[in-house]
């Protein structure tokens, strides 16, 4: 996929694209620090062989430029969200190892969402063959704009937050805090 790694090649903002993923301009090249840029962030490491790994990143190489998935419906690849580009990349196919993902159905339509890998995290984690490595947990607090440095622990739970844990957040850590004095 030489267009592709061309563009994966060429700077923005000073730094060198190293992300591949599917956001509203579709499947595209970003800088770290772009695709960073969310509430949470956390680097989970797929304990497959890296001959399996390079395959899976060769296998996101050939979505580069398709639009994104406004419809969010896995029964097709012309267009991705970005946990469809995952689910792709790492597809178990023609005997190559790749990633046993959980598909969830929403609103009558097959989905993987990024609870639910997180999910999936936690109730493999304590399990040998498990499919993730633990690297990093960058958890951000909205109402600070902050993010701060997480352990494992506080990862395996986050899944389960409320939707609208952002809005109250600030609340909940001040409960905590409280408790802590008593």
């Amino acid at each position: 996929y030489p267009e592709a790694y061309e563009k994966r090649r060429a700077p923005q903002d000073e730094h060198l694209p190293r992300v591949i993923e599917a956001i509203e301009g579709g499947a595209t090249f970003t800088t770290l620090e772009h695709s960073a840029a969310a509430d949470s962030l956390v680097v989970l490491r797929p304990r497959l062989p890296k001959k399996a790994m390079a395959a899976a990143i060769m296998r996101a190489f050939q979505y580069s430029g398709r639009p994104y998935d406004f419809n969010f419906d896995f029964r097709t690849d012309a267009e991705l969200v970005c946990s469809e580009l995952i689910y792709k990349a790492y597809e178990v196919t023609n005997g190559n190892p790749g990633l046993i993902l959980p598909i969830s159905e929403v609103l009558g339509r097959p989905l993987l969402s990024p609870n639910d890998i997180a999910q999936l995290f936690a109730e493999e984690y304590h399990q040998e063959n498990r499919q993730f490595d633990f690297v990093y947990f960058l958890d951000g607090n909205e109402m600070k704009q902050q993010a701060f440095p997480a352990e494992v622990e506080t990862f395996l739970t986050s899944w389960q937050r409320p939707k609208w844990h952002i809005w109250v957040q600030n609340r909940e850590q001040n409960s905590a805090a409280g408790e802590k004095k008593k």
